[in-house]
């Protein structure tokens, strides 16, 4: 049994790779689409960039002075039967819901926006979660080894007219011994280019677009995200309750479903003193087997002596699924209040000041009174 999902309103993801011994600045103007971020991630000798796909070009532009129309390579890569990959439709990635053994019949379009003809090397890959939890797929030479080997295409290489399209059926096999779970992947058109680097010198750039593949396999489903590693810094001020503290963390995906999520740090003194709360933003949805470094200032706390942090996360994306289970995760910091200390420790010498004076005083007066006497009765 094969289930096709709609699956949620995420943008394409594209990735520029270059190969060369040197590295190259690449500057490119990219447009905010939906709400996904622009994320830059540097490797040895490879750049991926996640950034969205270019809108259709509506006309050639022309050189200014020349009348040279300027050669635009802009292409996007959509689940077929999206009219506009550039805006959300009914199916902005592929998402799959099959039985072990199953075989899933679908197909994929492809959308030359630029105004030259392109050839484009089409592949199926591996997905895994980058730095700050972001969707990424494996470097364009790298071998996948679990969804991405699943993935048949009916043709490995097509060249595409300029602002022509083609659609390319896709087969996937489901391995019959394959766990339960959710496996991600993405199908790649990849476009190379020749450029020039820093020294002089030719290199080639890879170039390619993507969507996003997702799949889960029936059977014994455990959704569970965990917490470690938590670490509080505390930072004094000379307002003792006016201190700030510095807590970072790790999520970890320990089930076997995709999930996503929003974390809630609290810092307190004992037993509840003086506590202060902050809830993050959301973080991106984890894969399986995935973790996420996560980090909170919180403001105006008080230095309780033994400070206490607690992590706290509610998951999303687990809709319909039993047994959720979530691990919080604490951490104890040593925060004397140092303020009151110093106070405390110059009343104190101010006492021992006061009390050394007159200890003093009393002996003086009781060394000179006999004298004081005597000179009496000698008169």
């Amino acid at each position: 049994m094969v289930w096709c999902g709609l699956g949620r309103t995420t943008p394409l993801t594209a990735f520029y790779e270059k190969k060369a011994t040197a590295h190259m600045s690449i500057r490119r103007h990219l447009a905010s689409w939906a709400t996904a971020p622009v994320a830059l991630l540097a490797f040895s000798g490879t750049v991926n960039a996640s950034v969205p796909p270019a809108p259709p070009t509506t006309a050639p532009a022309t050189a200014a002075g020349t009348g040279d129309p300027v050669v635009e390579e802009s292409w996007a890569l959509a689940p077929a039967g999206s009219l506009d990959p550039s805006q959300a439709g009914n199916r902005p990635e592929l998402t799959y819901v099959s039985d072990r053994g199953a075989t899933i019949e679908d197909a994929v379009t492809l959308y030359n926006y630029g105004t030259v003809q392109l050839t484009f090397r089409l592949y199926a890959t591996d997905a895994y979660n980058g730095n700050a939890g972001a969707f990424q797929v494996l470097p364009g030479d790298q071998q996948p080894t679990v969804a991405g080997t699943w993935v048949t295409l009916a043709q490995d290489l097509i060249t595409v007219p300029a602002g022509k399209q083609a659609t390319i059926p896709i087969t996937i096999h489901v391995p019959a011994d394959i766990a339960p779970g959710d496996y991600a992947g993405a199908i790649m058109a990849s476009s190379p280019t020749m450029g020039v680097g820093e020294q002089g010198q030719t290199i080639t750039l890879d170039r390619r677009t993507g969507t996003r593949l997702y799949l889960r396999v029936n059977g014994d489903l455990f959704p569970e995200l965990g917490v470690s590693k938590v670490d509080t810094t505390y930072h004094h001020s000379l307002n003792p309750f006016g201190g700030s503290t510095h807590v970072t963390f790790t999520v970890v995906n320990r089930g076997n479903v995709r999930l996503g999520g929003t974390a809630t740090v609290s810092v307190s003194g004992p037993f509840g003193i003086g506590e202060r709360k902050i809830t993050l933003p959301a973080f991106a949805e984890l894969l399986p087997g995935q973790k996420v470094e996560l980090s909170a200032d919180l403001k105006d706390v008080p230095a309780g002596f033994l400070d206490s942090t607690t992590v706290e996360i509610a998951p999303t994306g687990a809709e319909g699924l039993a047994n959720l289970k979530v691990t919080a995760g604490d951490d104890t910091t040593f925060a004397p209040p140092l303020g009151l200390l110093f106070l405390a420790l110059i009343l104190i010498l101010v006492l021992l000041v006061l009390r050394v004076r007159s200890h003093r005083n009393a002996a003086l007066h009781a060394a000179g009174s006999p004298a004081g006497d005597r000179e009496s009765q000698l008169v």
